[in-house]
C-alpha cells in the first residue's frame, strides 16, 4: 500500500468518523428528547433511560453511515483539489482512479462489512431489546408522576383522575372516574389518597370518601361510603400487542420462519419478513455507490480554478437518487416478493456504471453531459 493510499484513507476516515459522530449525535439527541417522558415513570431510572436510548443508535447509524461516507469523500476530494495535491500526483503520471480509487474502495469495503454486521445482527437485536423495554414500561402500571394538580389526567383510556393538591405520593381532594366496565361506570371521591406498593402491586389508597356506581340497566346510581379503600391499579395497565414487526426479528428467526416456503405461498407477514431479510443483505451495497460517486467530480473539476458547483450538484442529485431507489425497492419488495432480484440489481448496476464513468475519457463525459 502506497504512502498516499494510507494518507488518503486516514484523511477520509477521520472526516467520516467526525461527521458520523456529529450527525448521529444530533439525530440521537432528537430521538432521546422524544422519549424524555420515560423519565417521569416511577419505575424508569436515569440509567434505564440511557440504556433505552442507546439502543436507538444502531438504527440511526444505518441511516447516517452512507450519508457521512459520501460527504467525507466529497469534502476530501475538494480539499485535495484546492490544495493542488492531486495536481502533483497527476504530474507524476498517476490518474485520479490510480490515486484515489484504491483508498476509497478499501475504506468503503471496510465500512461495508461493518454495515453488514450492523444490518444483520446489531440493529435487529437493538430493536428487539427496545420492544421488550417498552413492554416492561407499559405493563408496570400507572405512574403517579404523570398526575398534575388541578388537572384532569387520563393515564389510560378507561380512567380519568383529578387531584386538588399533591405532596410526594400523598394526595388531597381526589376524584376518579372509572369506565373499565362500560355498563357500570364508577366515580370515586375521596378527601385524601396515597400511592403505595404492596406485594409488587401499585395501589391507590383512598381515605374518607364514597363510590358512586351508575347501573345502566336499571338507570340508577348507588353510593357506597368508605373510610379506607384500596384501588388496585393493575387492571388499568396497558397491554402490549403480541405482534412483532419484521425489523424486530433476528435474522436467523426470519430464515427459520421462511425455510422451505415458496414465495407464492407467503402471507402478508411472511412477505414483510422476506423483504426485511433481503433489505438487510442488499442495502449495505449502496455503501460503494455513495463512496465512489464523488470521484466523478474529478472528470469536470481537476484544478483549483475549475468550477465546482455543477459537478457537486450532479453527484448530490445522483446520491439522492440512490437513497430513493434503496427505500423504494425495499418497500416494493413487501408487495412484490417475486421482484427480489431488483433489490440486488440496482446497487450492483449503479456500482458498475460509476466505475465505467470513472475510467471513461473526461472529454467524452463532459461532452455527453454538456459541461464545459
Amino acid at each position: 500500500m502506497s504512502r498516499f493510499t494510507t494518507y488518503a484513507i486516514r484523511e477520509i476516515s477521520s472526516s467520516f468518523l467526525l461527521l458520523l459522530i456529529l450527525l448521529s449525535s444530533i439525530l440521537w439527541l432528537g430521538q432521546g428528547l422524544r422519549h424524555i417522558e420515560l423519565l417521569t415513570s416511577d419505575n424508569v431510572s436515569f440509567i434505564s433511560y440511557i440504556s433505552y436510548i442507546l439502543l436507538l443508535l444502531p438504527k440511526i447509524l444505518i441511516i447516517t453511515i452512507p450519508i457521512c461516507l459520501f460527504l467525507s469523500v466529497l469534502f476530501n476530494i475538494n480539499r485535495l483539489r484546492n490544495d493542488s495535491e492531486l495536481i502533483v500526483l497527476w504530474a507524476a503520471g498517476k490518474s485520479e482512479h490510480e490515486s484515489l480509487l484504491k483508498p476509497i474502495f478499501l475504506l468503503a469495503l471496510l465500512i461495508y462489512f461493518l454495515s453488514i454486521i450492523l444490518s444483520l445482527y446489531i440493529t435487529p437485536y437493538s430493536l428487539n431489546e427496545i420492544r421488550h423495554k417498552i413492554i416492561d414500561i407499559r405493563s408496570s402500571g400507572i405512574h403517579s408522576s404523570i398526575l398534575k394538580e388541578k388537572k384532569f389526567i387520563s393515564p389510560v383510556d378507561n380512567l380519568t383522575i383529578f387531584l386538588q393538591e399533591r405532596v410526594g405520593n400523598k394526595i388531597t381532594g381526589l376524584l376518579i372516574h372509572d369506565i373499565k366496565d362500560a355498563d357500570s361506570p364508577q366515580t370515586y371521591i375521596a378527601e385524601n389518597g396515597e400511592f403505595i406498593e404492596e406485594d409488587n402491586k401499585k395501589i391507590l389508597r383512598l381515605f374518607n370518601g364514597n363510590i358512586q356506581i351508575f347501573e345502566r340497566d336499571e338507570n340508577k346510581i348507588s353510593e357506597v361510603e368508605f373510610q379506607t379503600y384500596d384501588l388496585n391499579l393493575a387492571p388499568y395497565n396497558k397491554q402490549e400487542g403480541g405482534h412483532i414487526y419484521a425489523d424486530e426479528l433476528y435474522t436467523d428467526q426470519i430464515i427459520n420462519n421462511l425455510n422451505n416456503k415458496q414465495i407464492k405461498d407467503f402471507n402478508k407477514y411472511e412477505r414483510e419478513q422476506f423483504a426485511q431479510l433481503h433489505s438487510r443483505i442488499a442495502n449495505p451495497l449502496y455503501i460503494f455507490c455513495f463512496a465512489l460517486i464523488p470521484l466523478i467530480i474529478l472528470k469536470f473539476s481537476k484544478k483549483p480554478g475549475d468550477s465546482f458547483l455543477v459537478p457537486i450538484s450532479i453527484v448530490s442529485v445522483v446520491a439522492f437518487i440512490f437513497q430513493i431507489t434503496q427505500i423504494t425497492t425495499s418497500n416494493l419488495l413487501i408487495d412484490k416478493s417475486n421482484l427480489v432480484f431488483m433489490i440486488y440489481v440496482f446497487p450492483i448496476a449503479f456500482i458498475l456504471i460509476i466505475v465505467l464513468l470513472i475510467f471513461l475519457d473526461s472529454f467524452a463525459l463532459k461532452r455527453f453531459l454538456n459541461v464545459k
